[in-house]
């Protein structure tokens, strides 16, 4: 009896709560405690025993008759009393938050027999389709519609998979099974998916010729939305609720649009700004000239001023791609890098070549 209680710890102290504590201050103690030490969620090396010990002085002191056994005898009074604390038999750290706090540790989740005793809501999964746009439409935004398909209740059972369905007996419609093992902590419980029903619940006697029992089957959706402009390559946009919709009471998933954008050979895009090029000979280069260039808004004229440089880039502000979800007009710059075609001389022609030869004594 006396080597039990050599190296423990009074469980007062360990819960850090007074000798005059209420139950229900026990109770906030050890849920915090149990927060921080279980082994399902603590993985140091020192937490399955610090658990041990938390789970042992709340297993005493939450019984009354236990607790005054030790504030009158101490270990010695629970040792008499034959006790023996091998880690209890205690499952997930969920299914021990549950059994001791009704589940409102999670925020109102609902004790353990609800839980049990009705299956939670499904979450229908994302579906992910892939829509291509022209480089113009992303400059201006556009309106697409979208086909893709998603799972949705069968209309030819009404999402109930069949006919002559019943309980299922294994796991009486909770659609979850209890596998109990040994570990170092004593007896643990694991609840599991039932592997008779999958996790259903039920059993179809007659499946449905349609959805052969699946309850859903794929239906083809289309669907509007608007692209704002300034998208980029592989960008996914998400449309709330418009994914899978598998049982009549599920949470349906989003639809993610993921974005392609088709190249534009006039243009090249970086980040907000748009680069293209334009050609004048070397005589527009010294002289200078107006051309005619392409922009995303349309054609327009550009005043190249004489003795430009070749390789220099000439900036129109606000004509390069928008920033998404600006406000206002912001847009990027558009640089157009200007080249200048020098013809070998040996192509030339006789008239041009005296002509440069004339410019050559004179310079």
């Amino acid at each position: 009896m006396a080597n039990r209680s050599k190296n423990k710890r009074d469980y007062y102290e360990v819960l850090g709560v007074d000798r005059s504590a209420s139950s229900d201050e026990i109770k906030r103690a050890f849920r915090k405690l149990a927060m921080k030490w279980h082994p399902d969620r603590n993985k140091s090396p020192e937490a399955q025993e610090k658990f041990k010990e938390i789970n042992e002085a709340y297993m005493v002191l939450s019984d009354q008759e236990k607790r005054q056994k030790y504030d009158r005898y101490g270990f010695n009074g629970l040792d008499m009393d034959g006790m023996s604390f091998s880690g209890g038999g205690f499952s997930s750290f969920a299914d021990i938050m549950d059994m001791f706090f009704g589940g409102d540790i999670f925020g109102g989740m609902g004790g353990s027999s609800s839980r049990r005793s009705r299956r939670r809501r499904v979450h229908g999964e994302d579906v992910e389709t892939t829509i291509t746009l022209t480089f113009s439409e992303v400059i201006h935004g556009v309106k697409k519609n979208l086909k893709y398909s998603r799972y949705e209740p069968c209309s030819h059972c009404e999402g109930r998979g069949g006919k002559d369905i019943r309980t299922c007996p294994k796991c009486h419609g909770t659609g979850q099974e209890t596998r109990t093992t040994r570990s170092i902590l004593g007896l643990m419980q694991q609840v599991v998916t039932c592997s008779q029903c999958g996790g259903e619940g039920e059993i179809i006697g007659r499946p449905c010729p349609v959805c052969k029992g699946k309850k859903a089957v794929l239906v083809e959706q289309s669907h509007s939305i608007n692209i704002p402009a300034g998208v980029e390559e592989g960008m996914h946009l998400k449309i709330q609720g418009q994914g899978h919709y598998p049982v009549k009471d599920a949470i349906p998933g989003d639809l993610y649009v993921k974005i392609r954008i088709k190249p534009d050979r006039r243009f090249e895009r970086r980040g907000n700004d748009i680069y293209s090029s334009i050609k004048i000979n070397f005589i527009q280069a010294i002289k200078g000239c107006e051309v005619k260039i392409e922009t995303v808004d349309g054609p327009t004229k550009i005043r190249i001023q004489p003795g430009i440089a070749p390789g220099t880039e000439l900036r129109l502000r606000n004509k390069g791609v928008p920033f998404l979800n600006s406000r206002g007009n912001h847009r990027g710059a558009h640089y157009i890098r200007v080249e200048v075609e020098i013809p070998p001389y040996k192509r030339l022609n006789s008239k041009q070549r005296q002509l440069i030869d004339q410019l050559e004594n004179i310079m």
